[in-house]
């Protein structure tokens, strides 16, 4: 008798986990009706900066490609925001280390007018449609390129009041193109 308890205890058991895993919420975007391109999700570029944003598509490509690729690039730009105010972070501890005893020596540079300089020659790299809970989105990806990235990079480093070496320059620039996605 005991053992026929246990049995049914635990066909019981089995089944009210069996069941209970099929009622969870749908959480892989396809099983929600949605189809994205990887693009948007994760927006990368070879040594360059990279960003992505989707609308809602209307009956104009060229209006929604605009209205995308301008949120993509202010997204875009909240990057190099980010990654210019840990770039700061960094500078200060370099010239700390190096014995220089202003450790509130920051990049002075109005990054909003850099940002914008460099933005203007950010490409839309890709454009495409995207389904998201039944609603058609035109999503589009602008990057910065290599170029343009060491060029944001080395005008950020002009303005710096102390000089670094190549070596720490170097070790700058690497942690500058990690830093995306630090904020998010």
């Amino acid at each position: 008798m005991f053992k026929f308890k246990v049995s049914v205890l635990s066909i019981t058991l089995c089944s009210a986990l069996l069941f209970g895993c099929q009622s969870t919420e749908k959480n892989n975007a396809s099983d929600m009706g949605m189809n994205v391109p990887i693009w948007v999700l994760n927006p990368t570029v070879d040594q360059g900066l990279a960003a992505a944003s989707c609308v809602s598509a209307s009956n104009s490509f060229s209006m929604d490609k605009s209205q995308a690729a301008t949120q993509a690039r202010a997204e875009l730009a909240s990057q190099i925001e980010t990654r210019v105010s840990s770039l700061q972070e960094e500078y200060s501890t370099k010239i700390s280390s190096m014995g220089n005893t202003n450790t509130e020596s920051k990049i002075s540079i109005t990054t909003a007018q850099l940002t914008d300089q460099y933005l203007r020659g950010s490409k839309v790299a890709r454009v495409d449609y995207a389904q998201m809970d039944k609603v058609k989105n035109l999503c589009a990806m602008v990057t910065l390129s290599e170029t343009k990235t060491k060029e944001l990079f080395s005008q950020l480093l002009k303005e710096a009041p102390i000089k670094l070496d190549p070596e720490n320059e170097t070790l700058l620039y690497l942690n500058f193109m990690k830093s995306e996605n630090s904020a998010k």
